[in-house]
């Protein structure tokens, strides 16, 4: 570390951001640079040397500062969790619990605890929360004779579970449409091997769960393929509600400028009243000092105005076009909140924009930040239309997971409209209900039909799927569907079921598909399962769902404990939040055990 900086006089959130730009290859005085200074703040044309050396000089006759405790400077990454007391709380409803969904306007949300009256309400409604969110209703079960096929649009993103753990650290509600399962579990890292040959592996795996029924485990892993030149566009969001989301969004963008290699073509645009283009065509030719040339950029931007997204989109793709690289990595990556005030802003608008703009070859990325004033639903209407993928920065350790540990599954878009389609053996499932994927369900004639979109895979992209099934008996009477001439008539198959899955080439237009059996015989699972149920269980929890009860909380916790070493080591500090999840839902529920430690909470 530069020793011409006093670091004892810096924030350990300074000293984490440094030992992060180091950590992306950046040299000392750069890293220093990122570390104190914020785009949004600096005037006029700016140079990281110069910064550097306000940082380093300082004013004539200064005292000396006074030594400052806790600076250690051990490389590891923070918390993604504040400190907070272990009052047990965490699940209480005036804290950041389940409440019912509270319509056009979200339950007001304030880091702290305080009294206040309706003046000072007055003077302060831009605290309360705004946020928008697809409306989610929960699916019962089904009868496999009734409902012959399960069809939904396949997704790897992971915003939901980015949300809902920013909720937490803020002390947040949480309103049941935060709430997407699938993306919660993929939000965690499975132990599955990669496709040999072909585009993607699928598995499976079942478990008698402590009701009788059986959970089955699908997993569908794509494979790993990088394009050798990247064309990348990023957009960013420079309007007023972004200023307080600079820090992670400066991150998130020098994360991906330390990605670009030479002969990378990268363009960057900002919007707010108005679109404006900072480089464009930019040919990287020397990667450090290129690299440092769009961080000068970077940190030029002025923040202000009012949310123009439409145009800055408009300006993006265009520009995109402008540069293609046939057989390379094409991308727009937007950088937002979501808060499209002016222009194109309801989201039948921008379906329609998006839509028509995906035919240039390219495709939309998006990565959300904020809280407050976030607009999810937006943001989901622009990747799944783009053909992008959805993530949520919100801290550093965010952009370090979504960002820099998985950047190829961001950008290296392998497959496009991947859906999948379940029959379930009506002589082995009585009723079948899946987890999650309320909002990505499609009609049995979806599946096959190439006009009807999905989502996109990028390399190494991988996507898991529950069901809940119910096993139909021995003397369980036959089914007539309500028919009075017609029967159902089997083939006395002792398969569970068959899934199948469809998806296009990036730049095709017709689909290709593929197909596994799902044995019926015996439980075969693995820490895999474990851990997809133990995640499942903690976003019903989150939604304060029915479906859970106090005995798949201490299930869940049981499983925690078994989890074997490699899928923990896999995870890192992400499956110890799932263990703080559950273990208040414990406390709600007044299970807890005598020998469970009373260890600090770490939300």
């Amino acid at each position: 570390m530069n020793d011409r900086i006093d670091w004892r006089t810096k924030t350990e959130e300074e000293r984490a951001r440094y030992n992060y730009y180091i950590s992306l290859g950046y040299e000392d005085v750069t890293a220093a640079v990122l570390s104190l200074y914020t785009y949004g703040d600096a005037k006029g044309a700016v140079t990281i040397p110069g910064l550097y050396r306000e940082i380093t000089e300082p004013a004539e006759n200064e005292p000396e500062p006074a030594p400052v405790e806790r600076c250690s400077l051990s490389g590891g990454q923070p918390s993604l969790f504040l400190d907070m007391e272990d009052d047990g709380d965490l699940f209480e409803e005036d804290v950041c619990y389940s409440v019912p969904s509270p319509g056009p306007m979200a339950a007001p949300c304030f880091a702290g605890s305080f009294e206040v009256d309706d003046a000072f309400m007055d003077t302060m409604s831009f605290s309360l929360s705004t946020e928008d969110y697809e409306t989610i209703e929960e699916k019962h079960f089904r009868p496999s004779l009734d409902h012959a096929t399960s069809t939904f649009r396949m997704t790897t993103n992971t915003a939901s579970a980015g949300i809902l753990l920013n909720q937490l650290r803020n002390r947040c509600s949480i309103t049941k449409d935060m709430v997407r399962i699938e993306e919660f579990l993929n939000y965690f890292r499975y132990r599955e091997e990669k496709p040999e040959e072909g585009m993607f592996r699928l598995s499976s795996e079942l478990k008698k769960l402590d009701s009788g029924n059986r959970l089955l485990y699908l997993h569908v892993q794509g494979r790993e393929e990088t394009r050798e030149k990247q064309n990348i566009v990023l957009l960013l969001d420079v309007s007023g509600s972004m200023y307080s989301e600079n820090v992670q969004t400066q991150a998130a963008v020098s994360t991906i400028v330390s990605k670009l290699n030479k002969g990378d073509t990268f363009s960057f645009v900002t919007y707010s009243c108005e679109d404006k283009l900072i480089l464009s065509g930019f040919t990287v030719e020397d990667e450090i000092r290129d690299r440092k040339t769009i961080l000068e950029k970077l940190l030029g931007i002025e923040i202000d105005g009012y949310t123009d997204g439409s145009s800055g989109i408009e300006r993006a793709y265009q520009i995109g076009k402008k540069y293609y690289i046939p057989d390379g990595n094409n991308q727009v990556i937007l950088i937002t909140d979501g808060d499209l005030n002016f222009g194109i802003t309801d989201k039948g608008g921008l379906e329609q924009l998006i839509e028509a703009k995906k035919k240039n070859g390219l495709f939309l990325s998006v990565l959300g930040t904020g809280i407050g004033n976030y607009k999810d639903d937006k943001l989901e209407v622009l990747s799944k239309h783009g053909n992008g993928v959805y993530r949520v920065i919100n801290n550093l350790a965010d952009v370090q997971k979504s960002i820099r540990d998985d950047y190829a599954s961001l950008t290296n878009v392998i497959a496009k409209d991947v859906k999948a389609q379940v029959e379930f053996n009506p002589e082995i499932v009585s009723s079948y209900r899946l987890l999650g994927f309320e909002n990505r369900e499609l009609s049995h004639g979806d599946f096959r039909n190439d006009s009807v979109i999905s989502e996109p895979f990028g390399s190494g992209g991988h996507c898991v799927a529950l069901y809940e099934l119910e096993m139909k008996g021995a003397d369980t009477p036959a089914r007539e569907n309500g028919y009075k001439y017609r029967k159902i008539v089997t083939t006395g198959s002792d398969e569970l079921g068959t899934v199948k899955l469809r998806y296009k080439e990036p730049l095709a237009d017709t689909s290709q598909e593929l197909e596994l059996v799902i044995p019926s015989a015996g439980e075969h699972y693995s820490d895999n399962l474990k851990l997809a149920h133990i995640a499942y269980v903690c976003a019903e929890k989150l939604r304060d769902s029915d479906f859970i009860t106090q005995q798949d909380i201490a299930t869940a916790l049981a499983e925690y404990d078994e989890l074997g070493m490699e899928i923990r080591l896999l995870n890192a500090s992400d499956i110890e939040k799932l263990r703080e999840i559950l273990r208040r839902s414990k406390e709600k529920l007044k299970i807890r055990t005598a020998e469970e430690p009373e260890d600090e909470f770490m939300f």
